[in-house]
């Protein structure tokens, strides 16, 4: 419960909204009132054999019930207009956590897990809160308020009716309880279910090549049986108090039917009064059942509310340190002494290693997987910070420099070529925004990407499919290639950029990431002969360490592990 009142700060900046629901609510409340002197005034008259005053009260009663449907429409179009607009809110600040959060975060959480939150349990709290606003003001009021005047006309009826209220507690506190266990078995579910149709939807070409559509389908099957049973169970729980709670307010309507009955009888309680005060008690049962609705929802939500604030609790690993500073970097870069691991218990991924670079030199890493070459490139960028040890880049350490400022002068061509859903402009433009279409074609032109876009009916603004289903893997590494380009970065990353392609594909690929590394300090995870050769430097990691360093004529005179690789993986590469 306490997590679901912190949701309540995304209110405040909709106090003047708030302020015009409970005017509303207090004219929608006073309407709720104002029927009881009216019933009892139309029996009044009834019995006076008094027409033209009867026909003036039933008027009376239309306009009082106008008054109250407009004032509860008001409320309730103003409070879903203000829910609507906090569960934006409440998406936003999560996704804004989602994409600063470090890749350690990442790593440990299913992306249809995190989905889920994002969308499914947001809108679960977005229905919390909307009907609390809906029911919880108007509807307390209402109840205080026609409480009130029941005890004006009758406090003993009043007192007897109020019996029941710690019963209807009691009995919704329980099932609460029993439905809050079963909403968080539920919401765990849709997270499986929601990950396993990304995961093969994501994956469909996999699972269609293995003929493996039918046993997806069937997991998801079993999955979602497994959901439906849960959920049945809290339909269970719920179908069982609506019956106890209706059974009490015949109970007490019944009981109050006696007692008002009787007197009546003895001439104590006038009949317009009885009427009145059953007209009272009608208005009593909307929001004792509307608050208990309210309590069961806010019961299902905070099963929401605890697993959203769960990731806002998420402590963020990579930060801006305390100072931090913007630099215009020149490339000359230090690795002191780093050790890195994942795991602790899994040991270190990286063992004292260091190594000086200097401005515009290419350093290729090769190594057997495993060996530590991804996770040495990606202490670069800070995706992650040394266990131990620092990285200094122009004598100042990486931690001092603003992430924004280090990053913006990275670029990174990754091992998968990672293509958004749009225009082919819109992914080169993605490392610039505000590139012009004549330096996104200058940029396609050096990458070698210019020949097949300007090919294409809507060139730069052809569709590129869902993660760029539409082009040639050939095609989308040399956009990717044109997009690190337009950035023009001071430091470069390649990390495999070059997969198995046709000749000509892998000669153009190869022409421009030549253009790309000069005059760049570049780190290069290649399989391409011609990278390999023309490093400044190789460095040959074996679990994590240094093992050899040299040049590609220095290894291989050298006989070592460099040679053994280069004989096992670029041999035959260099033959043809």
């Amino acid at each position: 419960m306490l997590n679901y009142l912190k949701f309540f700060k995304y209110v405040k900046p909709y106090k003047l909204q708030l302020f015009c629901s409970v005017i509303l609510t207090i004219i929608f409340s006073s309407a709720n009132v104002f029927f009881l002197p009216l019933a009892r005034d139309i029996i009044t008259e009834l019995s006076n054999n008094n027409f033209i005053h009867f026909i003036n009260q039933i008027i009376n009663t239309i306009i009082l019930w106008g008054v109250r449907l407009t004032a509860q429409y008001a409320q309730k179009y103003l409070m879903s207009w203000v829910s609507f607009r906090i569960v934006i809110d409440i998406q936003l600040t999560l996704y804004r956590k989602l994409m600063s959060c470090s890749q350690h975060f990442h790593t440990k959480w299913k992306l249809g897990e995190l989905l889920t939150r994002l969308y499914s349990d947001t809108e679960n709290i977005q229905r919390a809160i909307m009907i609390s606003f809906w029911e919880i003001i108007p509807q307390t009021t209402t109840f205080l308020a026609v409480l009130g005047y029941l005890f004006y006309l009758n406090w003993f009826l009043t007192l007897f009716t109020l019996i029941a209220v710690p019963v209807f507690i009691v009995l919704i506190s329980y099932f609460s309880k029993l439905i809050k266990k079963v909403s968080a078995q539920a919401q765990k579910k849709t997270s499986d279910i929601t990950h396993i149709v990304y995961e093969s939807l994501s994956n469909i070409k996999l699972v269609q090549s293995c003929a493996m559509e039918e046993k997806e389908i069937q997991k998801l099957k079993s999955e979602s049986l497994k959901g439906f049973k849960i959920n049945l169970k809290g339909t269970q729980f719920e179908c069982t108090l609506e019956p106890i709670v209706a059974f009490l307010h015949f109970a007490v309507i019944a009981t109050v039917v006696l007692l008002g009955g009787y007197q009546v009888s003895i001439g104590y309680l006038p009949k317009a009064e009885l009427a009145a005060f059953f007209t009272g008690i009608f208005l009593i049962i909307d929001p004792v059942q509307a608050l208990s609705k309210v309590f069961y929802t806010i019961q299902q939500s905070s099963v929401s509310v605890d697993r959203v604030q769960e990731i806002l609790n998420e402590p963020i690993l990579i930060r801006n340190h305390k100072n931090a500073i913007k630099h215009k970097i020149n490339g000359d870069i230090k690795f002191n002494n780093i050790s890195f691991y994942y795991n602790k218990s899994n040991g270190n991924v990286l063992n004292n290693f260091s190594l000086s670079v200097k401005k515009g030199e290419v350093i290729a890493i090769v190594g057997l997987s495993g060996a530590g070459k991804t996770t040495l490139i990606n202490l670069i960028p800070r995706f992650y910070d040394p266990t131990i040890g620092d990285i200094i880049i122009d004598n100042i350490p990486l931690t001092e420099i603003e992430l924004e400022s280090l990053r913006t002068q990275i670029g990174i061509v990754p091992q998968e070529d990672i293509i958004f859903r749009g225009t082919i402009a819109e992914n080169i433009r993605y490392g610039k925004p505000n590139a012009s279409n004549d330096e996104i074609i200058a940029a396609a032109k050096k990458a070698n990407a210019w020949e097949f876009i300007s090919k294409f009916k809507d060139g730069l603004f052809t569709k590129t499919g869902d993660r760029g289903q539409r082009l040639s893997g050939g095609q989308k590494q040399r956009i990717s290639i044109a997009r690190a380009l337009l950035k023009n970065p001071k430091i470069l990353i390649l990390d495999e950029a070059t997969s198995s392609l046709d000749t000509k594909s892998e000669q153009l690929i190869q022409e421009a990431l030549e253009t790309l590394i000069k005059n760049r300090t570049t780190f290069v995870i290649a399989h391409r002969l011609s990278t390999i050769q023309n490093a400044s430097k190789i460095i040959v990691l074996e679990n994590g360490s240094i093992k050899e360093t040299g040049t590609h004529k220095e290894l291989i005179t050298h006989k070592g592990l460099y040679s053994k690789l280069y004989n096992l993986q670029f041999k035959q590469q260099s033959q043809k």
